[in-house]
């Protein structure tokens, strides 16, 4: 949020982006700020008293596209949007941010003390303000919800859950009938201006054939509350044996160490194409502990299906220290009660890459992802309902509206997290002008402050508004089609169309090895219960897009909805970030999108 401060002095310093050429240039400058954050995998260790080796100081710029992407929030935009002859209030925001920054000092100090919960209650005269107003209890800060090094874990970002209380709820999966089925999954939140969406972690129950014991994919964040919760699973059915990291993607692989340190017994199976920039770093400076036979690369699934030989998939291996228990040991012992199959890596251009495993229990026919597929519906997961603050905060549709606590506005509130958090810049709402949005914040009514704390600056910034009425409805339902799976646009607009083809033979070897009946994502809904599995295969649609003849998979977002993802794929293509997008460059958002002015022709 500060470093986009320096984008808005300069757009006033221009006198304004009076035309489309120079809204392209500071939409431009934004990407190009917003890559040089840094990452300190270091730290995490830190987190049970692991020292790792030696850190020099090169602290690693992300190029990938979907951290990129994620940070344009509204706010942002409101700084490059705003008209030049709007009074940026400088006295105002300057008030806000030093609030912002006495409230996480008082947060560090609260926290070094352990167990004295912080209180986010609103005060006596906000409840006065409006005693008609319900608003929810505030869940207090306890140790057990807190993860002090998350901050620095995720790249110093100001995510929901690093720099605010980061609660676990855990859930037995179990078939209709009721019984449970030996797998467990455990949500966080994890956001960013409360845009919060969950983050899976899996646990199944080993057999005995498959040396027993608990296996476990993507690990989170280690809470007391979390690491209590594995405790119990392993009194009733036996220790953490295997550790597996299913993808490369940084909000997954920044709890990996941290996790695998309060369990150095177990195995830890990464996937291939880990990478880091400006040098690549061992998994060690991540926090892992593990070493030899208890630190393994995931086999190739074209090598576990006899597709290639062993000799091929040694040579496949890039470290030298993997290569001899991969030599000696070749097929992981789980892979009695799990298969798999991986996709990737994918690698960009300049740097960074995407890669995958889809995970098949066998005895339960669920089908183990992490990014490729979701679904949503109407009813907020719940791990967000836990702390239902943000739900009312985007409920809004202006700063100055007050909400009430029920579950109409809870659901209003999760269908527009959604929009926000698959494409980032809805085609509902108007951007506020920051100055005005400065201004407006002091009219905020007291009992609705509560909302955006920890989360916001100051709890007061709303910077834009939506559409009268219930005009996302529409919107939303596109993107819901009642829970149905889908790709991300995310990553079929920035990543996936790059590859459509490798992608979908991956899908396909999937569709043809595992006969599964359910789904569990690694993000919002849990559990889906397929129709029949042709289900997965067709939220891979728009990757099938072609354009020689012009047929065109609809991506499951309105064409406008799509603007900003269409403009960002279009910027990280022109950098030399990504390749040309091979499919889905043919859907109308250019035309039909905010940016359509400065798109290019």
């Amino acid at each position: 949020f500060r470093s986009s401060t320096r984008t808005m002095r300069l757009k006033r310093n221009l006198g304004g982006p009076s035309s489309p050429a120079t809204k392209r240039q500071l939409l431009s400058l934004s990407l190009l700020t917003l890559r040089f954050f840094f990452l300190c995998p270091f730290a995490a260790a830190l987190s049970t008293g692991y020292s790792p080796p030696t850190y020099r100081r090169s602290h690693a710029k992300s190029l990938d596209p979907t951290a990129v992407t994620a940070t344009l929030t509204p706010t942002l935009t409101a700084l490059l949007l705003a008209p030049s002859n709007d009074d940026f209030d400088s006295e105002a925001f300057h008030k806000i941010t030093s609030q912002e920054a006495t409230r996480r000092v008082a947060l560090q100090k609260m926290l070094s003390t352990a167990t004295v919960p912080l209180s986010l209650a609103s005060s006596p005269s906000a409840a006065g303000a409006d005693a008609a107003v319900a608003v929810p209890s505030v869940p207090p800060q306890l140790r057990s919800t807190t993860w002090p090094l998350g901050k620095v874990a995720f790249s110093l970002l100001p995510l929901s859950g690093t720099y605010t209380r980061r609660a676990t709820v855990m859930e037995a999966l179990a078939v209709d009938g009721g019984q449970e089925i030996g797998i467990w999954t455990f949500d966080q939140v994890q956001g960013v201006v409360n845009v919060n969406v969950p983050v899976r972690m899996v646990v199944i129950k080993l057999s005995p054939d498959a040396g027993g014991g608990l296996w476990i994919h993507n690990p989170l964040a280690p809470t007391p509350q979390l690491i209590s919760y594995i405790r119990e699973l392993e009194t009733l059915h036996g220790p953490v044996r295997h550790i597996v990291l299913g993808t490369v993607a940084l909000e997954h692989k920044a709890t990996l160490g941290p996790f695998s340190q309060y369990f150095p017994k177990a195995t830890v199976w990464i996937q291939p194409g880990q990478w880091s920039f400006p040098i690549q770093l061992p998994i060690e400076y991540l926090g892992v502990v593990q070493s030899g036979e208890r630190l393994r690369i995931l086999p190739s699934s074209r090598y576990l299906h006899g597709e290639i030989s062993l000799d091929k998939e040694l040579k496949s291996i890039p470290e030298r220290r993997y290569k001899y228990w991969a030599k000696k040991s070749p097929i992981p012992e789980w892979m009695v009660d799990i298969d798999y199959e991986t996709l990737g890596p994918l690698k960009f251009r300049s740097v960074g890459a995407y890669s995958e495993t889809a995970f098949f229990h066998k005895t339960t026919k669920s089908l183990v992802v992490t990014d490729c597929v979701c679904s949503v519906t109407r009813d907020p997961p719940k791990v967000i309902k836990e702390d239902p603050r943000a739900l009312l905060f985007h409920a809004r549709d202006s700063i100055d509206e007050v909400v009430v606590d029920d579950e109409i506005t809870r659901q209003k509130g999760w269908r527009r997290m959604v929009q926000f958090g698959l494409v980032f810049f809805p085609s509902q709402i108007d951007v506020v002008p920051f100055g005005r949005a400065i201004r407006e914040s002091t009219k905020l009514n007291p009992s609705m402050r509560m909302l955006g704390e920890g989360a916001v600056p100051g709890g007061k910034l709303y910077p834009w508004t939506w559409h009268d009425g219930d005009a996302d409805v529409a919107n939303f339902d596109v993107i819901s089609q009642n829970g149905k799976l889908f790709c991300p646009p995310i990553l079929t607009k920035l990543i996936l169309d790059r590859e459509p083809a490798r992608t979908l033979d991956w899908v396909a070897r999937i569709m043809r090895r595992f006969e599964f009946t359910h789904v569990i994502p690694g993000h919002l809904n849990n559990y889906v219960r397929l129709a029949n599995k042709r289900e997965f295969e067709k939220a891979f649609d728009p990757l099938r897009s072609n354009p020689k003849n012009g047929e065109v998979y609809s991506q499951r977002a309105l064409a406008e909805d799509l603007a900003l993802l269409q403009e960002a794929s279009d910027l990280l293509t022109d950098f030399g970030v990504v390749a040309q997008s091979q499919v889905c460059d043919l859907e109308p958002a250019r035309k039909a999108g905010r940016f359509a002015a400065i798109a290019p022709k």
